[in-house]
């Protein structure tokens, strides 16, 4: 039997992986509203996992609050690529991958507070 906590978690490093590898693009323009769109749908993703249906409101409030936290993130990271050109690309990377994380497990704690231990039923 799995947990939700356990699938949610699951969740959260696949999308952790995914924005790393998109935070890798050489795109020329920021790649932080794609972030925040993987960010967004990560929570929406949690929440079906819980069993709740994460509302349009929360989703756009939550999109905003991600968009501000990234562009403070790009801002450090394009910092820290200065000082470092050659590592640049890992470095953005993983703050990327990291952020994800750690707003996940954000999400995961809250649905955890709520419904803790409930069991994952597979739809």
């Amino acid at each position: 039997m799995t947990t939700c906590r356990d699938e949610a978690l699951r969740w959260v490093h696949r999308y952790a992986i995914g924005g790393a590898a998109f935070a890798a693009l050489p795109l020329p323009i920021s790649t932080s509203a794609g972030l925040v769109a993987i960010e967004t749908h990560m929570m929406a993703m949690v929440g079906e996992i819980y069993g709740e249906n994460v509302g349009s409101v929360v989703t756009t409030a939550a999109g905003g609050s991600f968009a501000i936290l990234g562009q403070g993130l790009k801002f450090l990271a394009t910092r820290a690529v200065g000082f470092v050109p050659v590592i640049g690309p890992a470095i953005k990377m993983g703050i990327a991958g990291l952020t994800i994380v750690a707003i996940g497990r954000g999400v995961v704690g809250h649905f955890e507070r709520k419904y803790p231990g409930k069991i994952f039923e597979k739809p």
